[in-house]
């Protein structure tokens, strides 16, 4: 089995396999019907300048952006909605995936991080520096081996900006919900979609993928269920995606139900050697042999989530009454 972790730096990626780490292009993640002759199928999306007009879309959709590190785009953050849990904090929180802000060929957190709204960059509005010793990390090692199948469970983080963009809006923020909540039936009653809204590195834009298929993995698929909340989607995507959000969309309200971790596949089915990049595009999507994978957003992490926001309020300097 191949893990692939979805980063991106001078356009390579780093395919991770028992046997170690080799640079290699970015395969893009394009699920279809399997029959290359009528058309690769993707389902992406631009989200930048989107407005609800009967799409779905809304300002408030916009609500991620990209992480740079050292100088390159790493991957994908979502600007979290915090206000219930701590109407007095300064500043802003994002959840990504913990691997983003890791160099992986010296194993450490990258020193100098920023966060990019909507990918703008090249905008001094749209840039804020992360505060890496404020964040909070999942137990993500990135010295540990990543083909066992416990990979992942601890890939996620939760990143503070003490200063937010210059053009930040509270209302282009999603607010984090346990995904159990897609079991219910009134998700699917009220027509619940599922999308991932993650960078295209690629078009070099957040894009969203709408009509998701999400299922947490059980002991018969890629993941084996080896952990509660692993999340696999057939969700289009580039690299870049690591650290997107899996949203679930009821009405007019958005909710981020997972983190993308990257994608891994059976290699009995897809041999390196035919396959050196992995599944081809429009390769067709099956939990059992080629799938996405990610980090539910569950009791455990809201739980998190709270404290953390708690601890960065105790920890801002208060003003002499």
């Amino acid at each position: 089995m191949t893990y692939q972790l979805l980063l991106i730096a001078s356009l390579t990626s780093i395919i991770m396999t028992a046997w170690g780490q080799a640079p290699v292009n970015i395969p893009v993640n394009i699920y279809g019907d399997g029959n290359p002759e009528n058309g690769i199928e993707d389902s992406r999306e631009q989200l930048m300048g989107r407005h609800d007009s009967g799409n779905g879309f809304s300002t408030r959709s916009l609500n991620a952006g990209t992480i740079k590190c050292d100088g390159k785009i790493r991957g994908t953050a979502m600007v979290l909605d915090t206000r219930e849990l701590g109407p007095g904090l300064a500043g802003v929180v994002l959840a990504s995936a913990a691997h983003v802000l890791y160099d992986l060929d010296r194993k450490r957190l990258f020193k100098r991080c920023e966060f990019h709204f909507l990918a703008l960059g090249e905008l001094a509005g749209y840039r804020a520096k992360i505060d890496l010793k404020k964040s909070r990390f999942g137990s993500y090692d990135p010295a540990a081996a990543v083909a066992g199948l416990e990979f992942g469970q601890g890939d996620w983080a939760y990143l503070y900006l003490a200063r937010p963009w210059k053009n930040f809006n509270p209302e282009q923020s999603i607010v984090p919900r346990d995904f159990t909540f897609l079991e219910m039936e009134a998700f699917e009653f009220a027509g619940g979609e599922l999308r991932l809204v993650a960078f295209d590195s690629t078009a070099q834009v957040i894009s969203i993928s709408r009509n998701c298929r999400v299922v947490e993995s059980r002991g018969d698929d890629l993941g084996g269920g080896a952990w509660q909340g692993q999340l696999l989607d057939d969700c289009d995507s580039a690299g870049g995606a690591s650290g997107g959000g899996i949203v679930a969309a009821v009405g007019n309200r958005e909710y981020l139900v997972g983190i993308r971790s990257g994608s891994h596949w059976n290699e009995e089915y897809f041999p390196a050697s035919q396959h050196p990049l992995g599944p081809p595009d429009g390769s067709i999507w099956n939990p059992s042999t080629n799938t996405n994978f990610g980090r539910a957003i569950d009791a455990y992490l809201l739980r998190e989530l709270n404290d953390f926001v708690q601890q960065l309020i105790s920890d801002e300097p208060r003003l002499e009454s």
